[in-house]
């Protein structure tokens, strides 16, 4: 009971607090009756209390995504399979917050095709020897910035040749969960 009385509390205090502090990992948006009105960098900030203004935040260090299990055919008719490792940062706190919804579906977004294509255009050779790798970071960082992101490198691991199997014509519950139909 005491601690439904100190939840209710705490959520008083904080509905009425007329400020904020932005910590130096993050950055916020100042969001007044449902507008936008200003980034604000790391910290004190009065705000208006009441949920009058709302202030989301995203943490802007370095991250690191992991995509696995991507696959590509070479130009030299090899089945390779790969995972790429994205690091990158928010650039632009507005767009991460308010024009996308999720930064690690666009960070997927950003790179998985890009890395499938860019590696469909060279052969086995050129990726066991990394010189098809070069452009990826480049290549993906030009899309990343629509999202408000700043991809920093892209780097292949797992890199194998593989046996893909596709099956057409068969419901999906038979293969994932052993039914017969």
């Amino acid at each position: 009971m005491f601690e439904r009385l100190v939840d209710l509390l705490e959520k008083i205090f904080v509905f009425l607090l007329p400020f904020t502090v932005v910590h130096p990992y993050q950055r916020c948006v100042k969001i007044r009756l449902g507008t936008f009105k200003k980034v604000l960098e790391p910290g004190f900030h009065w705000i208006l209390p009441f949920n009058i203004d709302e202030v989301p935040g995203l943490n802007v260090m370095l991250k690191t995504h992991r995509i696995p299990g991507l696959a590509t055919t070479t130009k030299d008719g090899k089945q390779v399979g790969f995972d790429a490792v994205v690091s990158y940062r928010i650039s632009d706190v507005q767009k991460a917050l308010l024009e996308i919804d999720d930064v690690h579906d666009a960070i997927i977004d950003a790179c998985a095709g890009v890395v499938g294509t860019a590696l469909a255009d060279n052969t086995w050779d050129e990726l066991i020897h990394g010189t098809a790798v070069d452009g990826l970071t480049k290549s993906c960082r030009a899309r990343g910035w629509r999202y408000g992101v700043e991809i920093l490198s892209v780097q292949l691991t797992g890199l194998a040749l593989v046996r893909t199997v596709r099956l057409t014509g068969i419901p999906a519950s038979s293969y994932l969960f052993g039914h017969n139909q």
